[in-house]
């Protein structure tokens, strides 16, 4: 098959964390990667630092590729440098409202494209499915068959179907890369809005060195909350995002406006900790710095989502009685308490 001359390449080699953020932890064109699962570490080349193919290629339903997204993301990358070169070359803080404006879409994107939020919901997906599997049993499989067929389902085929779909550990459900891709934009606006009405306080060090994690976003929980939340980007006690080995970016709840936050031993280490446990398989670091010493690395993390209940619990071969089918909603209880919203939330 011929090449069409008049397009232009695919970029194949998309990274899942910028290059443009990889380079203010390099010398140049090596950074140190650490990997989580005990291997040693060793500098690396820029351009093979977390790498994934055609990670956010978007495709058609003949299969091919586009770089639509991969170029909306280094359009924005290119914006968010000239901010990264004002801060950290030229001293620059407060921003002005429009460079606060990029590198606030910047960071949103980088809560949007990271590869454990489509992880995480291709595990919601899988769950949820396989939960509607078992709780519509064989009923539910032979209906399915017989649609999909256009003919009726023998009793053999449908028990065959059921011991190979309540079979669950022997297969993964993923989503649509494109559904992803296209929901990155809505996940990128929300995110957004979280972090543009919090305050913004630089933390920028002469001497201590920082980490990089692959997933370079990390929320700081809120320990006055109840245990059982979880922590997102509307409830954090704090965002904290590495724009430089030696710089980082701490956005807090709104208070006085944009500020700087003190910089010390301490204070970096604490950081590096965090970064190091928001990982999920390697960190990064400049070849001539040591900011793991001390740090009890985490192991690697390959799940995303926890799950209270398993598929196995919903098993209902036979369907669902007549009494679940007519349980009804009637609102929640009468004890229920709405959960407490953050600045900038929707109503």
């Amino acid at each position: 098959m011929g090449t069409n001359p008049g397009k232009p390449k695919l970029k194949r080699h998309h990274h899942t964390v910028p290059r443009l953020l990889l380079r203010r932890f390099a010398d140049g064109k090596r950074i140190m990667r650490v990997p989580l699962d005990g291997s040693e570490p060793k500098p690396i080349g820029i351009g093979d630092a977390t790498v994934r193919s055609h990670f956010y290629s978007m495709q058609d339903e003949t299969g091919q590729r586009d770089d639509t997204i991969e170029n909306l993301l280094s359009d924005l990358e290119d914006q968010a440098a000239r901010v990264l070169t004002k801060i950290i070359t030229e001293y620059v803080w407060p921003l002005s409202p429009g460079d606060r404006a990029v590198l606030g879409e910047w960071v949103a994107a980088q809560v949007a494209r990271i590869p454990a939020a489509r992880q995480a919901n291709n595990e919601i997906a899988d769950q949820l499915m396989k939960i509607e599997i078992a709780a519509g049993g064989k009923p539910e499989v032979r209906r399915c068959l017989e649609a999909t067929r256009g003919r009726p389902a023998s009793d053999e085929e449908v028990n065959a179907a059921w011991a190979e779909l309540t079979d669950f550990s022997s297969y993964y459900i993923e989503l649509p890369v494109n559904g992803h891709l296209l929901g990155m934009a809505e996940a990128m606006e929300a995110a957004y809005g979280w972090i543009m009405a919090r305050s913004w306080q630089l933390c920028r060090f002469e001497r201590r060195a920082l980490l990089l994690s692959d997933h370079p976003v990390t929320l700081l929980r809120d320990e006055t909350g109840p245990a059982w939340t979880g922590v997102g980007l509307a409830n954090a006690a704090a965002i904290m995002v590495p724009i430089d080995r030696r710089a980082a970016i701490i956005m807090t709840t709104p208070r006085d406006g944009d500020g700087l936050f003190p910089a010390n031993t301490k204070v970096a280490r604490e950081l590096n900790h965090r970064f190091a446990w928001n990982s999920r398989s390697e960190l990064f670091h400049h070849p001539d710095d040591d900011p793991v010493a001390g740090i009890k690395l985490p192991p690697v993390r390959d799940r995303e989502a926890e799950f209270s209940q398993t598929a196995e619990r919903f098993l209902m071969p036979e369907g669902p009685s007549e009494a679940f089918k007519s349980v009804t909603f009637d609102g929640p209880p009468a004890n229920a308490r709405a959960p407490r919203r953050g600045p900038g939330s929707r109503r």
